[in-house]
């Protein structure tokens, strides 16, 4: 058993240290707004009013005008491990033009892979009435608050379309922060998040596929701390009856780990047209539960990417188990908005 050391990253921050920092916030400027609009206005006559479409465009037809996307990459990738992007004229856009912009900046920092059994490169984070209760339902089906976690992507994208009536505060926190907090405070539960342990499928996987798979907490690889979060993930993979229960060990050191995140996290607030990039291996995030608007036109959306990048962190057991995206038989990736 390897001994366990604390680590030096830029991506180690509390919510207090971030929010007084500008790094991580990027409000768009005229002419930056300027050049992203005129980039969706000549795409789209293209398109045939299809979002679809947009699979058939290469990196090169995405020209971003002013703004530097290599810079929003390497704050991801070597800084703090959050990107916001504020100033975009969300009520001066229709669907399709919001749609090229955001998955245009999308195809800049990585190739887009199927977030849901459905095939969609663009999923809706939206109240479907569920409830995590139902061991094949996902968090972001509900209005219930969620836990901290990590997407199954080298970065996760997040676009506001529509606000929800109250409620669906984002919250976001280091997974460094984390991991030297419990190392500092609770070294055998450090420990025990470096082991191996089964994460739930959810049910997205074929017939003849196991419906989990292993995976550590924290992950050393190429000399860098990778971390995979996903509480409910582990609780349920543990519950399944192919898999030993889960220890009362790891279940606090869970408990414990989630505890020191909520402390340390930060807030934000996302208002249509804003766009948020995590890069998955140094942040966790959630939202605050939220109450929503009784006409469905009007409901809180927020669209989703999955992006990989083989230039940002080596990738986990969590990571590798869905590099291709989230994909049932046949399935054909898609892009509905």
């Amino acid at each position: 058993m390897n001994q366990l050391q604390p680590v030096e990253d830029q991506a180690d921050w509390s919510g207090q240290q971030l929010e007084a920092e500008d790094r991580w916030r990027h409000q768009l400027s005229d002419a930056e707004v300027h050049g992203l609009v005129q980039m969706a206005r000549d795409i789209a006559p293209q398109l045939n009013n299809s979002a679809d479409a947009l699979q058939k465009l290469s990196l090169d037809a995405f020209d971003p005008g002013p703004l530097s996307i290599s810079q929003l990459y390497n704050e991801l990738k070597n800084g703090c491990g959050v990107v916001l992007l504020r100033g975009l004229p969300a009520d001066q856009l229709s669907p399709l033009e919001l749609a090229i912009i955001y998955w245009g900046i999308g195809r800049h920092l990585g190739d887009a892979m199927p977030n849901n059994p459905d095939g969609d490169l663009i999923g809706h984070v939206t109240d479907l009435g569920k409830t995590q209760a139902d061991a094949n339902s996902r968090g972001y089906q509900t209005r219930e608050a969620m836990d901290y976690h990590c997407d199954q992507a080298d970065i996760v994208g997040l676009l506001c379309v529509r606000t929800a009536r109250s409620g669906g505060v984002s919250r976001v926190a280091s997974s460094v922060t984390m991991y030297n907090t419990l190392l500092r405070d609770y070294p055998d539960y450090a420990q025990a998040l470096a082991e191996p342990l089964c994460w739930s499928k959810h049910g997205e996987h074929a017939a003849d596929e196991a419906p989990y798979y292993e995976s550590p907490v924290f992950n050393f690889l190429q000399g860098r701390l990778c971390t995979s979060f996903g509480p409910k993930h582990i609780i349920k993979g543990h519950d399944l009856p192919q898999t030993p229960p889960l220890s009362e060990l790891v279940r606090s050191a869970i408990d414990t780990a989630e505890s020191i995140t909520h402390q340390q996290r930060l807030e934000m607030t996302l208002e249509p047209g804003d766009m948020q990039f995590l890069n998955n291996y140094v942040t966790l995030h959630t939202r605050s539960a939220y109450e929503d608007h009784e006409d469905p036109a009007q409901k809180r959306l927020l669209w989703r990417l999955w992006l990989m990048n083989d230039d940002l962190r080596s990738r986990t057991g969590y990571s590798m188990q869905w590099q291709q995206g989230v994909q049932l038989g046949q399935q054909r990736a898609r892009i509905v908005i």
